[in-house]
Formats: C-alpha cells, structure tokens, sequence
C-alpha cells in the first residue's frame, strides 16, 4: 500500500496532523469547559452573594412580601431556573408559617453542617445547584427572638442553568474545529510542497539518472546537477563519485577487454598453426615407418641370400664364379641401403628440426598462457575493487585463469612428449648412422671378397667367415629396424595425442575469444 517515500510522507504528515489536531482540539475543548464551569460556579457565588444581601436586607425589614419580591426579582435574572429558600423549624414555629420543613436530604444535610454546598447535575439539563445556609447574625435576634446566634434561619436553593453556556461554548467549539481544519489543511499543503520541493523532487532525480544507468542510455559521462548543500546534494556528490569511479573501471575494462580479445585471437592462430605442424609430423613419422618396414624387409632377404651364400661357397668351389657374381650384386644392393639409410637420416634430421620448431611455438604459446593467467589474475583485482558490480567480470577473470592453467598444464605435457620424439629421433639418426658405416664396411668387406675370389680360391674360407659376420651384422640390423620401426609407431601414437591435445586447445581458443567477444560487447554498451 504505502510502497514510495512520497506517500509515506504525505500519510505520515496527514496522520500527525490529524493526531495533533485531535489532542490540541481535545485540550482546547476540555481547557474551555473547565474554564466555563470554574466561571460560571465563581458567577455562581457571586450572584449568590448577591441575592442572599439582597434577601438578607428584605428580611430585615420584617414584611414576608418584600422578601418574596426580593425572590421573584431573583428568578427573573438571566440563567436563574430556580430561588427558593427553605426555612428552618423554628422560623416557622416562629411565624406560624403554613409550611412544612424540607425533606430533602441535602436541605437537611446543609442544616446541619451550616456549609454551603455546589451541586452539578446533567438529569433535566446541565444545572449548577447552590444550597446556602442563612445563619443569624446578632440584627436577626430582634426579629428572630427564639434563634440564636450561629444558627440557620433557612437554607437559600439557588439553581443556575448552563444550556445557554453550553451552547456558546459548543459554537466555540465548532469554530475552532473549522479553524483548527483549515490550518492543518493549510499545514499539509505547505508541507507537502516544501517535502515535494526538497525532498521528494531530488530522490525523483536521483532515481531517474540511476534509471538511465541501469536501463537507458548507460551514459557514464552524464551527472547528477548540484545545486544546493543539503543532505541530498551530498547523495548527489556521492552517487557522482560512485559513477566516476565506475566510469574508470569500464574505460579500463575496455582496454583490458581489447588486450584480452588479441590475446585470445592470438593462441587461436597459434593452435591452428601447431595443429598444422602436428599433421605435418604425422605424416614425415608415417613415411619413415613405411620406409622403415621397407628396409627391414631389404635385410631380411639380405639375411636370405647371405646364408644361400654360405651355402653356395661350403658346397662347392667351382660356384665361386656365380657366387662373385652374387656378391657383386649384394654390393650394388648394400650400397642402395646405404643410400636409403642417408635418406632415412636426413630426414629425421629434418624432422628433428621440425620437432625444435614445435618446442619453439610451445614456448610462445607458454609466454601467451602466462601473459593470460597474469591478465586474469589483474581482472579478478579490478573485479574485486568493483564490489557488486564487478561481480559477472570475476567469474570471468576466473575462466580465463583456469584456462590458462590448463593450457600451461597442456603445453608442459606436449613439451615432455616433444622432447621424448626429438630424443628417439636422436637415437634412431644415431642408428641408422652406425648402421651406415656398418652397410659402408660390408661394402668394403664384400668388394675384398670379389677381388681375393679372383686370385686364389684359398680365400673362401675366409670369404665363408665374412660371410657369417655379414649375416649376423643382417640379423642385428633388421633388430634395430624392428627397435626403430616400435619407436617410430610410439612416436606416432604420441603425435595423435598431440593431435587431440591441440584440438582441445584450439576448442578452449575458440570458446575464449568468443568470451572475449562478449565481454568486450557487454562492456561497450556503456558509454564512457
């Protein structure tokens, strides 16, 4: 019901109003009958006085008539209802009145306590009754010769009226009633003017730019006019600092937004050239274990014709033309080995490389991640430092620093795993390099043959011996063709869960500069 301050204002002032108004009319009311009575009760006595000197001087003339002039005059006085005198016993035995004496109690009552007595009454009409006792005074006695001094001759019962005065003082009443209206009326109004003015019409103000903060135009640069130096200027002054400081914080959130926004464009180009660079990989381990499965394949037919060799020089001697022949052609094969095993090597020195451009774009993606956490870590201050309003921006700051943390967590296993690549790219090329020489020895052993088979066939002992270390070197080299080839299909393993690692970044980018986005649009609907 009474929901604004206005209208608690006017019913509060209407209401004391109203209460003022009802106990100054009560008081006035109640101070003007009590002053009515306490006059009329003294008029009272004095009109008492008043006929009882004047009854006292007729009775002294000793003519009854005179006396009941004296009471009729009496009766005729304005208010008057009622003068009677009640005589005592012995006024009456005295003059042989045909009278009865008074049976009334209070009579009787004032007979014998000789104290006159006030009575008010509101039976028949609000009356005032005064009995007065007439006590003998030494000029009664010549009259009164069997009463004596100190005695009461009669008892004066006067009765006065008050309708008349009632009803002057009920007209007053009603006249006061009608000013005291018109003044609280007029107190109201004035009041609610001067609270309208100086109350009510700021809190409007204050209310409607705090309106147009928070639903209209979020103009920043707007402020409250001051005018005066009262209580409400001051709310002025403080609601205008409140929005200055406000006013800073979005410009700085503007900017950091903006900073954020290119931060999160950033990581995003960076994944997508990682993601690049890991398919990439991919593809080079792919070759080398297709090249790998090759050679190991090479060596094993190697593995075959050396143990035929053996075979061919144990049976027979006269095979030594055919088995030069042979060894002829396993030095032309040995030497396209040794070439593939060059290619081999110069490609994981390339990959090597490309894994050292990886390292380089993790780290760069690490100083991002950092410069991000600290970023977050400023914007949960500026948050803090904003209160309630900065509250949405917190929990903002918050997802940006878990996701920085997530990606440094990312970045340090990608680094561990990239360095475990490079390390068995390192001990493969290590490898195959030994395997090369060894390839370039089996040549030179294998040309040594051709020309000793030549001279003397005393050599193919020695030939039969060479011919079992060619096989054993086979043997050892399709094991570490196997050992690589293992490594290499690790290395692939570990290249898809890279693969999803950068997918996942490239997802937690996409949804952070969308962030970003957002929060930078949010912050530009206010005008700063």
């Amino acid at each position: 019901m009474l929901t604004t301050v206005k209208s608690k204002i006017i019913f509060t002032i209407i209401f004391f109003s109203f209460i003022g108004m009802g106990a100054i009319y009560s008081y006035i009311s109640s101070s003007l009958n009590t002053f009515s009575n306490e006059t009329a009760k003294r008029s009272l006595m004095m009109l008492s006085d008043s006929i009882f000197q004047t009854l006292s001087l007729s009775m002294l003339a000793g003519d009854p008539k005179v006396v009941n002039e004296a009471i009729a005059h009496a009766q005729e006085i304005d208010g008057v209802s009622k003068v009677e005198v009640q005589k005592s016993k012995q006024v009456i035995e005295l003059f042989g009145l045909n009278e009865k004496f008074s049976d009334d109690p209070m009579i009787q009552e004032i007979f014998k306590s000789k104290k006159p007595q006030v009575i008010e009454s509101s039976d028949k009409g609000h009356m005032i009754r005064l009995l007065q006792p007439l006590i003998a005074q030494e000029r009664c006695l010549a009259c009164h010769t069997n009463i004596q001094t100190g005695e009461v001759l009669g008892v004066m019962d006067l009765v006065v009226s008050l309708e008349k005065n009632d009803a002057e003082i009920g007209d007053t009443q009603f006249i006061l009633l009608i000013a005291l209206s018109i003044t609280i009326v007029a107190f109201v109004v004035i009041l609610s003017i001067f609270f309208g003015k100086e109350i009510l019409h700021p809190l409007e103000e204050l209310k409607k730019r705090i309106n147009e903060l928070v639903n209209g135009d979020k103009d920043l640069t707007k402020r409250l006019a001051v005018t005066k130096k009262d209580e409400f200027a001051e709310a002025a002054i403080e609601v205008n600092h409140f929005v200055a400081m406000v006013q800073d914080t979005v410009n700085e959130v503007k900017i950091l937004g903006a900073q954020n926004s290119m931060i999160a464009a950033t990581i995003t180009e960076a994944t997508h050239s990682i993601s690049k660079g890991v398919e990439q990989e991919r593809s080079i381990v792919k070759e080398a274990t297709d090249k790998s499965i090759s050679i190991k394949e090479i060596l094993s037919k190697s593995i075959l014709i050396s143990e035929q060799t053996q075979k061919n020089v144990a049976t027979a001697n006269n095979e030594l033309i055919t088995a030069k022949g042979v060894l002829s052609k396993l030095v032309v094969e040995v030497e396209g080995y040794i070439e593939t095993e060059q290619e081999m090597s110069s490609q994981l020195v390339d990959l090597r490389q490309d894994a050292d451009q990886v390292k380089n774009v993790l780290e760069v993606i690490k100083d991002i991640a950092d410069q991000t956490n600290l970023l977050a870590l400023n914007a949960a201050i500026e948050a803090a430092r904003a209160g309630e309003h900065g509250r949405g921006f917190a929990v903002v700051a918050d997802e940006v620093r878990k996701l920085a943390e997530r990606t440094q967590r990312s970045l340090t296993e990608i680094e561990i795993n990239v360095n475990t690549i490079v390390q068995s790219i390192n001990d493969v090329s290590d490898k195959m390099i030994n395997n090369a020489r060894n390839m370039n020895q089996l040549t030179h052993i294998s040309n040594e043959v051709e020309e000793k088979i030549s001279v003397t066939s005393s050599e193919m002992e020695r030939s039969v011996v060479v011919a079992q270390h060619s096989y054993k070197d086979s043997v050892e080299v399709v094991s570490h063709i196997e050992w690589i080839i293992d490594r290499i299909s690790n290395i692939n393993h570990v290249s898809e869960s890279n693969q999803k690692s950068v997918e996942m970044i490239e997802s937690d980018s996409d949804k952070l500069l969308q962030v970003a986005k957002s929060l930078q649009s949010r912050i530009n609907e206010f005008k700063s």
